[in-house]
């Protein structure tokens, strides 16, 4: 199950949380070919101060995204997922790209628990099947 932690300095409404969250979990299916059934998204805003990305000045705002997903997908399917996650959180919430970083940490198909099962590692069978 695919945890998509994305914490942002702008204050966001729950629907607005909500409709984030969607796009999200239909944007990683569609990139890492994967069904969405599986993918868990949050969203947390930081309006407090607690937020710091050394190259910004204060006041800017910003995103970050740490990505829990399963080995085994090239660099170029992982960096295009992340470009196009930054692309919408810049629509969606008026934030410069440059003010965005991102950590993707890859963990092999055990690591991932849900109550009725434990996910398999990544195959390109799921380009076809989904999860």
């Amino acid at each position: 199950m695919p945890h998509l932690q994305f914490e942002t300095t702008v204050s966001l409404e729950s629907a607005e949380k909500r409709a984030f969250s969607d796009e999200i979990a239909d944007l990683y299916a569609e990139h890492m070919e994967t069904g969405t059934d599986h993918v868990a998204v949050t969203v947390r805003t930081r309006t407090d101060g607690g937020f710091y990305l050394g190259r910004l000045e204060a006041g800017d705002d910003a995103v970050m995204l740490n990505a829990d997903i399963r080995e085994g997908r090239p660099f170029d399917q992982r960096r295009a997922f992340v470009r196009a996650a930054f692309e919408t959180a810049c629509d969606r919430w008026d934030v410069p790209i440059e003010n965005m970083y991102g950590v993707l940490t890859e963990h092999g198909g055990e690591h991932f628990h849900e109550y009725d099962r434990v996910l398999s590692s990544w195959g390109d069978h799921e380009t076809e099947e989904g999860v």
